[in-house]
């Protein structure tokens, strides 16, 4: 198979609906061999679905058009005067509802520092009575000697010290 513009013996050239013309050329091959291994590769190819390919026909846009909102000049100022009302309410609105939600965060932060400092305070309450407990308890408890170990120095350490001090 060789590559290359291809021309039948007629000398006119393959029609585009067989193969594009130069993909494909058959030499040393019969008519019919070249005729149906044409029609096998082309239809062995993968041509994408027509759905995929991005081709715009003329009663077709790929855009949908855009609403513009029409005015006419008597009603512009009544309806910039409405918008602008409108805007205004809805600033307020929005400005309320930043008003709520920042003291309920307020009031949520408020009762969370209120409940660590009910749990500080039990703690140093505990404390306090673990602390008087042991005071109480203290003349009671037994109290411990230290004991003092006796280094045992085994007879290969005290000939290594031996050894040492005849060094020096």
């Amino acid at each position: 198979m060789e590559t290359g513009p291809s021309e039948e013996p007629s000398g006119r050239k393959e029609s585009q609906e067989i193969c594009p013309p130069g993909l494909l050329v058959f030499a040393g091959s019969s008519e019919q061999d070249a005729n149906l291994a044409k029609q096998f590769w082309i239809s062995a190819s993968m041509y994408p679905p027509s759905e995929s390919q991005l081709v715009l026909r003329r009663d077709s846009s790929q855009r949908l058009p855009v609403a513009r909102p029409r005015r006419s000049r008597g009603s512009e100022n009544s309806n910039s005067q409405s918008s602008h009302l409108v805007s205004n309410k809805n600033r307020n609105i929005f400005a309320e509802a930043l008003k709520i939600q920042e003291s309920e965060e307020k009031v949520k932060y408020l009762q969370k520092a209120k409940t660590r400092e009910e749990i500080l305070q039990l703690l140093r309450k505990q404390r306090e009575e673990r602390i008087s407990k042991e005071l109480i308890s203290l003349p009671y408890k037994p109290k411990t000697k230290e004991h003092k170990a006796k280094k045992v120095v085994s007879e290969s350490d005290k000939e290594d010290q031996e050894e040492v001090k005849a060094l020096d």
